[in-house]
């Protein structure tokens, strides 16, 4: 379930790196994720985000190692959406994706749903973005 959830967040945070409107630098980053009612705490971290990191998505967990397949990206205007696949634990996860992005800030929301269904029903998150300023 833990190794789930952590390919939930960086699945999560997969259309930044593709979006490539993001600026480089130190980025505050704030997930609150719902289900079944249920609200698990919002957790909030910052780092430190290069141009090379921006170009090629690894920052996302969107390299060899991710199990997730982003489809439908569509990207205009500063709206985001796309269709989601991600595969963990002998399970998979699809949902769809719909936000917002500058070069400073960005705010998606995300809907998964587990297969097969083992109890969770619909995940709904919200990842929230915000640059603070250049890498220290």
């Amino acid at each position: 379930m833990k190794r789930l959830l952590a390919a939930f967040v960086c699945a999560s945070l997969a259309p930044l790196g593709y979006a490539q409107e993001m600026s480089p630098g130190l980025w505050e980053l704030t997930t609150e994720m719902k289900m079944q009612g249920m609200a698990m705490p919002p957790s909030k971290f910052t780092h430190c985000y290069t141009a090379k990191d921006i170009a090629s998505g690894k920052q996302y967990g969107m390299d060899e190692k991710s199990k997730c397949t982003i489809n439908n990206m569509k990207n205009a205007g500063g709206n985001i959406s796309y269709d989601m696949v991600c595969a963990a634990d002998g399970s998979k996860m699809t949902g769809t994706v719909k936000g917002t992005m500058s070069a400073t800030a960005f705010a998606f929301e995300q809907k998964l749903r587990m297969t097969p269904d083992q109890g969770m029903g619909e995940m709904h998150s919200f990842i929230k973005g915000r640059r603070l300023g250049d890498c220290k």
